[in-house]
């Protein structure tokens, strides 16, 4: 029996609008109506996903920053939220020195976003207090900034085809769903994950049942226990039909 259905937001149940669509919110109410509560694992943060997931009515706390923070929408505040340390940054920022010419940069601290040549400024001039830094790029371009970080010893993991993020060590969706279930009486098989890149996998594996989508990444379509054959703006209706058979019984 599942208690509890876990959900990236982009390429997961958001077709590249901001809007989750009518099929998914009629579905997710079905969900509920079969006792499974409803949270959300993002990239994003906050103020960012807020008006989004409105139409959900959340309850439970939502992991942001993709596993470096657990922020509560009834308290308004945060459970959890790591840093990068200073010394991360500064090696972060020596390899992505060589790559600026080429990339995107973009970096989060307490909420508030910052890119391209704001974001490389505050770095210089602030090591302290941020979030993560994500790198925007051509794929293989992306592939050899990612064996270069993680050769010092950095958590960087892709977010989509396109984004390259560095997070605080040992920050991931996976570990994120860890400390959540810790305040919740459920157990990680009794969770329902839906995700759609590489960022999304520990959080797939650890869970009871690991869904993605047919346009998901390879690397995720190969853990994942169901991938699904529809688009992410109908991903929650199909699984309700074809997965746990809700309307059929």
């Amino acid at each position: 029996m599942y208690k509890l259905f876990i959900t990236d937001l982009d390429g997961s149940i958001m077709d590249g609008s901001e809007v989750i669509s009518t099929k998914n919110l009629k579905a997710i109410k079905i969900l509920r109506e079969n006792n499974i509560e409803i949270t959300i694992a993002t990239g994003r943060r906050w103020s960012s996903i807020s008006k989004i997931v409105e139409p959900l009515s959340l309850t439970l706390p939502v992991i942001l920053y993709n596993g470096a923070g657990i922020y509560d929408p009834l308290r308004k505040s945060f459970l959890y939220l790591q840093h990068l340390s200073k010394e991360e940054v500064i090696g972060a920022l020596k390899v992505i020195h060589y790559y600026l010419s080429f990339v995107k940069l973009g970096i989060y601290h307490d909420d508030k976003l910052y890119e391209d040549s704001e974001a490389l400024e505050f770095l210089k001039d602030n090591k302290n207090g941020i979030i993560k830094i994500f790198i925007e790029g051509e794929k293989e371009l992306l592939k050899e900034l990612k064996n270069r970080l993680e050769k010092i010893y950095l958590n960087v993991v892709f977010s989509s085809y396109k984004y390259l993020e560095i997070l605080p060590k040992g920050a991931s969706k996976g570990k994120a769903l860890k400390k959540l279930l810790k305040n919740l009486d459920i157990k990680l098989e009794e969770v329902i994950a839906l995700g759609d890149y590489d960022n999304d996998e520990e959080m797939l594996k650890l869970s009871g049942l690991g869904i993605t989508l047919k346009n998901a990444s390879e690397r995720l379509k190969k853990i994942a226990d169901y991938v699904i054959d529809a688009s992410p703006s109908e991903s929650v209706h199909y699984i309700i039909q074809q997965v746990l058979n809700f309307e059929r019984r």
